[in-house]
């Protein structure tokens, strides 16, 4: 019985690696090699499009692929260290390269045009959701759910492998010295 539950155990820790880890780390290791990067939204300034919680997946962009309607990702020009995800409505005229953007939840353009260098890229597509996901596992979460816990099942399935050894050895050598009697 006990053999009969390891092995329905084995099989399900096997489906889920297949499932859900393969996937998700082929996902994260092809977001790394394009040069994409991940934001969740928290705000509902872009919403219906992206809903709060939805999962950005930002390319890269150079500014003079900028286009009027698309949805960009960029440095707010008022608030330092802060990323805003909105859409060009407009260009600014003059020498200096900057945009007009706006929330399509919002009533009103943003109020500081975006400068060109403060654009970081544009939305490629989101996934709804999975924002709230991203941002529970953040630090310390993601470093025990993909290290340590991992690292604990490997180190009990050899503490408990060694554990057994010498019983098998002891009962191998038992069994030996009562066949030579």
């Amino acid at each position: 019985m006990h053999h009969a539950w390891r092995g329905w155990l084995t099989a399900a820790l096997a489906m889920l690696t297949l499932v859900v880890l393969l996937p998700l780390a082929t996902f994260l290791v092809s977001v790394w090699l394009l040069g994409w990067q991940l934001q969740s939204v928290q705000s509902g300034s872009m919403a219906p499009t992206y809903p709060v919680g939805s999962l950005l997946v930002i390319g890269p962009l150079d500014a003079g692929q900028v286009a009027l309607g698309m949805p960009i990702v960029f440095d707010d020009p008022e608030l330092q260290g802060r990323l805003v995800t909105h859409r060009v409505i407009d260009r600014v005229p003059g020498t200096t390269v900057s945009f007009i953007t706006q929330g399509d939840a919002n009533a009103t353009r943003d109020p500081v045009p975006v400068p060109a260098r403060n654009i970081r890229g544009h939305v490629l597509w989101h996934i709804s959701g999975l924002g709230n996901v991203m941002d529970y596992l953040q630090w310390p979460r993601s470093f025990i759910l993909l290290v340590a816990l991992p690292a604990a099942v490997l180190l009990i399935g050899e503490v408990r492998s060694r554990m057994r050894r010498p019983k098998d050895a002891r009962s191998d050598r038992s069994a030996e010295l009562l066949a030579s009697k």
